[in-house]
């Protein structure tokens, strides 16, 4: 079975430049994204719901402007992901801001789906 979560952050490292997580780990990176699967995936013919968190700075240091950027890349970079193998019909489905509750760092969420296939 195909781990997407850890094929598409391997993939948005790559193509966005900033380290990608599956699992935050308690001291992040100052810059990151951050993969979840939300939902999907039990067949092929069920689309994989993942969410994606870009996250940078504090607002008051402009991180809200950076975070946004990487939300741009990362929806480029989701374009792209049909170039893999297993990966069929990739698309953003949502992008919206949302600061991390914890930390209060400037965060941006991009929802994709997209089909996979063993």
């Amino acid at each position: 079975m195909v781990d997407i979560e850890a094929v598409v952050a391997r993939l948005l490292c790559e193509a966005v430049g900033v380290t990608a997580y599956i699992e935050v780990p308690a001291k992040p990176a100052d810059e990151y994204v951050s993969v979840e699967q939300t939902g999907g995936g039990d067949s092929i013919f069920d689309p994989v719901s993942l969410s994606v968190d870009c996250v940078a700075g504090l607002p008051r240091d402009g991180g809200r402007k950076r975070a946004k950027a990487i939300s741009r890349a990362v929806q480029a970079a989701v374009a792209d992901l049909d170039e893999v193998e297993c990966i069929y019909n990739p698309s953003v489905d949502a992008v919206y801001r949302q600061n991390d509750p914890d930390t209060g760092r400037s965060r941006y969420v991009v929802d994709c789906s997209m089909f996979v296939c063993e």
